[in-house]
């Protein structure tokens, strides 16, 4: 399967380029070597600054993609940045690109005084030597310019220094995590390494580029104490902490809005709802108007608790019960409109008691609920260190845009299982690992490029392939009936589709440039005369549907929508997955029997055959991204015997089950 799975490696057209890029960086980076060593330039920082509390690492070059990050404190968008100034400077900085750079900023002047600023990094070339001209920029150097730009433009004061440990990028969003919190950040210009940390410029929550990355703590006046052995480095890198608590917010009906016009509460037990000082006992049983209550008091936020280890309810004016919740409740109103919503706030065991059972059936083995609850502790907890809900004074919401939260789906097993793992997460070196699960598998999980992601060694291809004979191409693979895997039970192992190309052009355009117009590189649209575009208006019909590349698992990572006068490419699972999803027609399941209530295309992993009039069936494999545990493929390896150790090293190699046991 190996052997398959290197002929499927085709490889997206972006990452052609980016191996083309790099060939060439290797060759400016050897010319900036020779030219180091003949010249003797690029010295080391100035000595006599005092004692530094962090050093970095030997000085690099700066990569004109980082530009679209840092730029944007001088007021240009990251593709701004791309169309007006990355084409016109060396792919890894100079000196005479910080000329080009201020010429594009209308700050011309700036450059002459960059290069005075400079001067002192290198003593041994005049100012005029069109040699200097050509030499690669230090990090340091860069940084000195740059921080010269932002005081010209006058917003030095608006960007900090921040030190940070990059934890990944998160999903879907133009974010990443870090052990401090989440950062907006232009992930194309971002180019940290996963678990390293690193001084960077942040502007509000935005990260604008990297100053430096950290390598050990200085002691001694400046000098390096000596290497911590390897034992010593994994076992002090970060101090590993699960919450004891969660904040869920809760949205309608597990929607995707979390506001509401009005909140009506009541309680198994008596309960109070207080703020500023201001406080209100309601009787048990009774549905009680907070909103109302807030207003009248103009009050922002309220608590709410319930006495003697009683429930608290959200329910309508006429006392339906909408959703019962431990723990506290707490009640935001905000004043422009009127609007509220609601974070319950408890314990981390009480949550996972009402995640399991929303996330994998009740019926499936002990020791995959098990594996379940790991995975969603672990979750938890990386989320809990984020800032994605911050706006709302949340960790996480109750939807699967993080997971499912349903606490009147509490079930003896699904409990039981999360008070056996209680305190349990998966880390990788020191630090909590960013996990993922799913609900079925083709056959094989994938990486974090599908997503167009940094890989993470513990997330990548791994089989549940049980029958040795299963065919060897992944169009026959997909269309094979009678592949056995750990997770061939589910109806969504494998499954059909038939899309309607022709006659759909309207919705493919409208999703498109929806899609493009976001510029995060997972729709790229090209016109007729081969010009980059975000507008689809003179494409004109649909023509064609082909597959451009794949992953290593057979995931889709390139699909190519041809029109009679442009041509759209598809870079992202999930993005594929929706964009189709419009023209889709028909879902049926392994058994024949029909799918109605999705929003998107089952997965990514399919091939497919055009049947004339634009209609093109899909022969799919599984149901999800993909990337981490299928929890199909849990719940078989359990049946055979697998316990949940087992099974999360399966999916996570290479990963330690923290007990918080000093372990």
């Amino acid at each position: 399967m190996r052997k398959r799975a290197e002929k499927m490696q085709v490889g997206r057209r972006y990452l052609e380029k980016q191996r083309k890029i790099k060939k060439r960086r290797r060759g400016l980076l050897l010319f900036g070597i020779g030219v180091v060593v003949i010249a003797g330039v690029f010295l080391a920082a100035a000595a006599g600054k005092g004692k530094k509390e962090t050093a970095a690492v030997p000085e690099r070059e700066v990569y004109a993609s980082e530009l679209a990050g840092f730029l944007q404190a001088a007021y240009l968008t990251p593709e701004e940045t791309r169309t007006l100034v990355i084409p016109k400077v060396q792919e890894v900085l100079t000196v005479d690109d910080l000329r080009r750079i201020c010429n594009v900023l209308g700050m011309e002047r700036c450059y002459e005084e960059a290069v005075a600023h400079l001067q002192n990094s290198f003593p041994t070339i005049a100012d005029t030597s069109a040699q200097k001209k050509e030499l690669v920029l230090s990090r340091e150097q860069w940084c000195m310019y740059y921080e010269l730009l932002l005081d010209k433009l006058q917003v030095k004061d608006t960007v900090a220094e921040v030190e940070l440990q990059y934890l990944g990028k998160v999903p879907g969003e133009q974010r990443i995590m870090a052990d401090n919190g989440n950062y907006d950040c232009d992930l194309q210009s971002c180019r940290m390494e996963y678990g390293k940390r690193y001084v960077v410029y942040v502007q509000g929550k935005v990260l604008l580029g990297i100053k430096q990355e950290v390598a050990q703590n200085v002691e001694n006046d400046g000098e390096m104490p000596k290497a911590a052995s390897e034992s010593e480095t994994d076992t002090n890198v970060v101090s590993i902490t699960v919450p004891d608590t969660v904040r869920v917010l809760l949205t309608q009906d597990h929607g995707q809005k979390p506001e509401r016009s009005g909140v009506y509460v009541m309680g198994s037990t008596a309960w109070k709802a207080s703020a500023a000082g201001v406080e209100a006992v309601v009787a048990a049983e009774t549905p009680a108007d907070c909103g109302a209550w807030m207003a009248q008091n103009g009050l922002d936020e309220a608590l709410l608790e319930a006495e003697n280890g009683g429930a608290l309810s959200l329910a309508d004016a006429n006392g339906s019960v909408q959703g019962t919740y431990a723990g506290k409740l707490h009640v935001y109103r905000r004043q422009e409109d009127g609007a509220y919503w609601v974070v319950n706030e408890l314990g981390m065991e009480d949550y996972l008691c009402g995640v399991v059972p929303g996330e994998m059936p009740a019926s499936f083995a002990p020791e995959a609920l098990k594996a379940q609850a790991v995975c969603a502790r672990t979750y938890a907890a990386l989320q809990v260190l984020g800032t994605s809900y911050e706006a709302y004074h949340a960790d996480v919401d109750d939807t699967t845009a993080c997971q499912v939260y349903l606490p009147g789906n509490a079930n003896p097993a699904a409990t039981e299982a999360v008070y056996a793992t209680t305190g349990q997460i998966l880390t990788w070196q020191g630090m909590i690992a960013s996990v993922y699960y799913f609900s079925t598998s083709c056959g094989y999980t994938t990486g974090l490029e599908v997503w167009q992601q940094d890989a993470l060694p513990y997330l990548g291809v791994h089989s549940l392939v049980q029958n040795a004979d299963a065919a060897s191409s992944i169009d026959a693979f997909l269309r094979d009936g009678q592949v056995t895997a750990y997770d061939s039970e589910s109806r969504f192992f494998r499954w059909q589709a038939v899309l309607q190309l022709s006659g759909n052009d309207e919705k493919l355009w409208q999703a498109l440039q929806t899609a493009a117009s976001h510029r995060d590189g997972k729709v790229v649209l090209t016109d007729g005369a081969g010009v980059q575009t975000e507008d689809v208006s003179s494409f004109g019909n649909a023509v064609n549907l082909s597959v451009d590349a794949r992953a290593e698992s057979g995931c889709v990572t390139d699909l190519r929508l041809t029109f009679e006068h442009g041509t759209a490419h598809i870079y992202n699972e999930n993005t594929i997955r929706s964009i189709l999803w419009r023209i889709c027609t028909s879902l049926t399941d392994k058994n024949g029997n029909t799918a109605n209530t999705f929003h998107m295309l089952p997965s990514a992993f399919f091939s497919f055959d055009a049947v004339g009039n634009g209609t093109f069936v899909l022969y799919g494999g599984g149901l999800g991204h993909g990337i981490g545990m299928s929890q199909y493929g849990a719940d078989g390896m359990a049946e055979s015997g697998a316990g949940y150790v087992e099974i999360l090293g399966t999916f996570f190699p290479g990963t330690e089950l923290y007990t918080g046991a000093g372990e």
